[in-house]
């Protein structure tokens, strides 16, 4: 494992603001960056975002605070133990594998580890989750260079769902199976097929949980206009009627399909971080490449079909 350390030993007073000068080393490289004390306490306000927002659940360190008395900057001690603090903090944060993949993160590293894609198992068949933490960034990096793949030559018609104006050919589809009630609470199996591996992945979600990937893509102000997320019911609950159920999950299946057949969208850090999350955490299937092959053409067929329908008024 990548190891950092952090040394915090000189400043430098411009305009009557103090710019510590930080080293950053590990076994493959250096790099030294000159920041304000402002600087890293938005970068940490930044962090405790991300740990809220992908529900990372961290136990972050404190950054150090203000001065309750006085300015720090009028004072040489002051500015020297504030250096030492701000030191130990950097040390301990971009030591967090988990969040190494983040570019605020990232652009203070002095060297950027490359993975391969294909994911590391134990020796029980589960996936080790701090090694496979310390793939996201290759994972991101590899499936944002990739996107332009080829159609299967067995698909000769593209529906906007695999083909959006701008050529963009949607590499990720999702089939939501099943669903089961736990303790009141409807949980979705969904099944995401990977047109350029064969494997797919299985994993099971809220509602809830999804629709916080949605407020985070709204959060992103990209200049097109989001897919409408399937909205609560008003009265009543869902999990309280089969048939609601039902018509949720074929909404949710859509709108997971239609947001990832939009390049803009794709690349955004959400659903870079929900698709990484998935390969992480969700549970293999292995296929051959006819099978993927026929679960592309099917769901293809499906999204046209799906297109020619009349839309039902929604009950939630």
């Amino acid at each position: 494992m990548q190891t950092y350390t952090v040394t915090i030993n000189d400043y430098q007073t411009i305009d009557d603001k103090v710019y510590y000068q930080i080293n950053i080393n590990c076994s493959e490289g250096h790099r030294k960056i000159s920041k304000r004390y402002s600087d890293l306490k938005a970068l940490n306000e930044k962090i405790i975002e991300k740990n809220s927002n992908f529900k990372l659940h961290l136990n972050l360190p404190q950054f150090p605070g203000r001065k309750i008395f006085g300015r720090t900057k009028n004072s040489v001690a002051g500015i020297k133990q504030r250096g030492k603090e701000l030191q130990k903090y950097l040390e301990e944060i971009i030591n967090i594998k988990q969040l190494q993949s983040f570019q605020s993160i990232k652009e203070l590293l002095p060297h950027q580890q490359l993975y391969q894609e294909s994911l590391q198992l134990t020796n029980s068949g589960e996936y080790d989750k701090e090694v496979c933490w310390l793939q996201m960034d290759e994972l991101k990096r590899s499936f944002l260079e990739r996107q332009e793949i080829k159609t299967p030559k067995n698909i000769k018609s593209k529906s906007k769902s695999t083909l959006n104006n701008a050529g963009y050919v949607q590499r990720y589809h999702f089939s939501i199976d099943d669903y089961a009630i736990q303790q009141d609470v409807v949980l979705y199996t969904i099944t995401l097929t990977d047109t350029k591996k064969t494997t797919n992945y299985q994993f099971t979600s809220r509602y809830s949980d999804l629709r916080k990937y949605h407020k985070e893509l709204k959060k992103e102000n990209l200049k097109i206009e989001l897919p409408v997320y399937p909205k609560r019911k008003i009265i009543s609950q869902t999990n309280e009627n089969p048939l609601f159920i039902q018509e949720r999950l074929e909404l949710l299946q859509k709108y997971l399909n239609d947001i990832f057949s939009i390049k803009e969208l794709v690349q955004s850090e959400p659903l870079q971080y929900l698709i990484t999350r998935i390969k992480l955490e969700g549970k293999p299937i292995r296929i051959g490449p006819v099978q993927q092959k026929q679960q592309v053409l099917s769901r293809s067929i499906l999204y046209e079909s799906q297109e020619n329908i009349p839309q039902r008024k929604s009950s939630f």
